[in-house]
């Protein structure tokens, strides 16, 4: 007896393509990383928490209205921020291929990164993302982020 017999119909195998979620792709964290030094970034630089920080603000909505009650004194709990290991793969990869630099604790955009950063705002990808870290930027100065780490 043969497959064919015993499942009465022809059968073949085909690869498909396995789903990665958008924001675990390394080429889409790298640009959400450019994104974030180059947006929220005070000379194109920030700490490893800042750009944790802002990463998690762009998963959600919800995340942006947590970071500012509790800026603003509306609630006193900390947000919990997640660390993701993503981030540091892409600045690891990012700093490879000569876009950033890791240098005393921070993370700063190099020339081509700044072009790199300039083509990306030019153009229509990111919108959510980029909306909220414009909105965002001003409650991500350095200060407030190491009152949010001590705090939590």
């Amino acid at each position: 007896m043969n497959i064919d017999e015993i499942l009465h119909t022809p059968f073949s195998f085909i690869k498909r393509s396995e789903f990665i979620p958008c924001d675990t792709r390394p080429l889409w964290k790298s640009c959400l990383l450019i994104l974030i030094l180059g947006i929220t970034g005070r000379n194109s630089k920030c700490s490893l928490k800042k750009i944790h920080t802002a990463n998690w603000l762009t998963k959600k909505n919800d995340h942006y209205d947590e970071i500012f009650a509790w800026s603003k004194g509306q609630i006193k709990v900390s947000p919990n921020v997640r660390l993701e290991p993503s981030i540091d793969r892409a600045i690891d990869l990012l700093t490879a291929l000569n876009y950033v630099n890791k240098n005393d604790g921070k993370v700063e955009l190099t020339e081509s990164g700044e072009r790199f950063f300039s083509q990306i705002e030019s153009t229509d990808v990111f919108s959510e993302e980029k909306n909220t870290l414009r909105k965002a930027s001003k409650l991500l100065s350095e200060a407030a982020i190491d009152r949010l780490f001590k705090a939590g």
